[in-house]
């Protein structure tokens, strides 16, 4: 099966393109920059710019621990896969229409991308379809910037895991191929617990392309047929909510995993999808 992905620029892109690239025919990677194509509102963009000031000094912890999680990706993964790469400003830009027209692949595979348009979308899907990964389990977690750290800000600890769906234009909304929580213990540090999470999502992308190449069906059920959940923006990403996850890991976090009986009620509530 001829893949082609479509990437961020970070190193957790760049270890997940060497995972597919062992179960697969890795034709080739669009890399984007993820540069906006439009100019954001000015009052959304100053909301922005004090959340990430929030975010440095509030939310180091948070930050540190992404950053060290980066930082061990790339010293295993310096560098892309060695096939042709197609570097953009937007995902959406007309070199990636091209790069789609040249190699025709059977799947198109994205990870850390801007948003992907409907030409895009129509085109991957009018081949062999396009599959999406999100680091939290849809329908009932779905945005960013970081869904794990959103579970945190909310108590969610049930809700930490991870999403592979078919995509489609709206966010993190598509039909769901499969859904897992990252096994957990409470005993993590906060870098442990962005590690696993992202350890956990490239093995079930891995698995459900592993299962796509073999040519075996895989599930497509619609998030509607299973709950409605919250979609969070990173306009929204605030002191306050930083506080919270910072807080409420120091404080609940370890709690939940130790007495898991007693958010029995909470786990058997969440409807997860299995690989068939």
């Amino acid at each position: 099966m001829k893949v082609l992905v479509l990437a961020g620029t970070h190193a957790n892109q760049k270890a997940l393109c060497h995972k597919i690239a062992e179960v697969c025919d890795l034709s080739a990677i669009v890399v984007s920059d993820n540069i906006p194509r439009k100019k954001k509102d000015r009052t959304r963009q100053a909301r922005l710019i004090i959340n990430r000031i929030g975010n440095r000094i509030v939310g180091w912890p948070l930050v540190d621990a992404w950053s060290k999680t980066l930082a061990a990706y790339e010293t295993s993964f310096p560098q892309f896969p060695d096939v042709p790469l197609i570097k953009v400003r937007n995902v959406n830009d007309d070199s990636t229409l091209e790069a789609l027209k040249r190699y025709s692949p059977d799947l198109t595979v994205v990870s850390g991308t801007n948003l992907i348009g409907q030409k895009v979308i129509e085109f991957a899907n009018a081949r062999g379809g396009i599959i999406n990964l999100h680091t939290g389990i849809s329908p009932y977690v779905k945005g960013g910037p970081n869904c794990t750290n959103w579970c945190l800000a909310k108590n969610w600890f049930h809700l930490i895991g991870n999403t592979i769906m078919w995509l489609d234009s709206g966010i993190d909304a598509g039909s769901i191929i499969a859904t897992e929580r990252t096994s957990l213990t409470g005993n993590e540090t906060l870098q442990d617990l962005q590690t696993k999470v992202m350890d956990h999502a490239h093995d079930l992308y891995v698995s459900a392309i592993r299962q796509l190449a073999k040519g075996d069906q895989v599930p497509s059920v619609p998030q509607r047929d299973i709950a409605v959940g919250t979609t969070f923006y990173t306009v929204d990403w605030n002191m306050s909510e930083i506080r919270n996850a910072i807080k409420n890991f120091r404080e609940n976090y370890r709690a939940f995993f130790y007495d898991i009986e007693s958010n029995r009620q909470l786990l058997d509530a969440v409807k997860l999808v299995g690989l068939i």
